[in-house]
């Protein structure tokens, strides 16, 4: 989850950023006012229970780039992080998703890209980073924790990694949302887009299986088929739509994803996003932050090789790695534009930052 309050008290400065309505020299102004509007206990957006996978994705920087070490998080760090999670309360949720609708103009209720940013991001802790979590060994065991705790989770995995048993458990065990990325309807693009294990026929056969068992059992878990826009000519547009129509009468939540956030950009520039993040600046630096496996704190859910590390929740507190230094001069770097050379939020991010809407 994130922070809706910082969400919606920086729009009315975010939207004169972004209408170039702002001078160059209001630095420090504009540090200043983000700052007040930023809460000093940070909001976890994810935590990384594992970053095994045994998937080739070609959207993925793991892929290619991602020499960590593989690991499982401790169960112990687990524990303690998801006591510092802040939960949104259902009237907070209520007036934040109200004010989208009237001032934000964004229909909540939307199926769509955005529609789930706002309506399921916003209130559940995410369960995923550069790994599968149906190959953490102790998942069931995780998502328990986190119903205890009253804390809404949400995941996305591959269905080839995925039981439908295991499946079944972690519907039972109170997962909220599970999303299923597939990006492809015919086993020669799925495996050329995901790997040599994915299979399609066999994805959608256990889909189909999980939405019956939900519906027998009267369980909650929202279930998200979702396809990365990876759209190269008329066939791959004619095929997202197939795959609406497919979900279309279906106990589901099916929905388009924007290729956004892409560190690896660069390697096809023309690919388009709908989705929020292609209307403003990169908020990340005051809107979250995401723990890996290890402890490591980094600033966003893209950070897949440790490239950008503000400090360690073994050594520090969450709220201490929030407002120390390093933190506020990654944040004084997206105002002024003056990132060091070779640096990951300024040369291999396909989001905006807030510099380049000064005038």
């Amino acid at each position: 989850m994130y922070d809706i309050n910082f969400f919606k008290t920086s729009n009315n400065l975010k939207n004169k950023i972004t209408q170039n309505k702002i001078k160059k020299d209001s630095y420090e102004d504009i540090i200043a006012e983000l700052d007040v509007y930023r809460d000093k206990n940070p909001f976890i957006y994810n935590i990384e229970t594992t970053n095994y996978c045994n998937m080739k994705c070609v959207m993925c920087p793991r892929t290619q780039f991602m020499t960590r070490k593989n690991i499982w998080i401790d169960d112990i760090l687990f524990d303690k992080m998801t006591d510092k999670v802040k939960i949104h309360d259902e009237k907070s949720l209520e007036q934040f998703w109200s004010w989208l609708e009237t001032d934000y103009k964004q229909p909540v209720k939307e199926v769509s890209e955005n529609g789930f940013y706002f309506s399921v991001v916003s209130r559940c802790l995410v369960l995923h980073g550069f790994g599968e979590p149906f190959l953490d060994k102790k998942l069931i065991e995780r998502i328990e924790m986190c119903k205890k705790k009253k804390i809404p989770t949400y995941f996305s995995c591959t269905p080839a990694t995925m039981t439908v048993e295991k499946a079944e458990k972690v519907m039972e065990a109170g997962l909220d949302v599970l999303k299923f990325s597939l990006d492809a309807m015919d086993e020669r693009k799925i495996k050329k887009i995901r790997g040599k294990r994915a299979d399609f026929a066999e994805s959608v056969e256990k889909i189909l299986k999980i939405i019956k068992y939900k519906k027998e059992k009267n369980l909650k878990t929202l279930l998200v088929p979702c396809m990365i826009d990876l759209a190269t000519d008329e066939t791959d547009i004619e095929m997202q739509k197939r795959f609406l129509e497919f979900w279309k009468n279906k106990d589901v939540f099916a929905y388009i994803k924007s290729q956004d956030n892409r560190w690896l950009h660069e390697n096809d520039p023309n690919l388009k996003s709908t989705s929020h993040y292609s209307k403003q600046y990169c908020e990340y630096p005051w809107l979250s932050l995401t723990i890996m496996a290890d402890g490591n704190v980094v600033p966003c859910t893209q950070i897949s090789n440790n490239e950008l590390v503000l400090g360690n929740v073994k050594e520090n507190t969450l709220e201490e790695i929030w407002n120390s230094k390093k933190y506020k001069e990654l944040r004084k770097m997206h105002v002024t534009g003056k990132f060091p050379k070779g640096h990951k939020c300024n040369e291999k991010c396909d989001m905006k930052k807030l510099y380049q809407y000064l005038v």
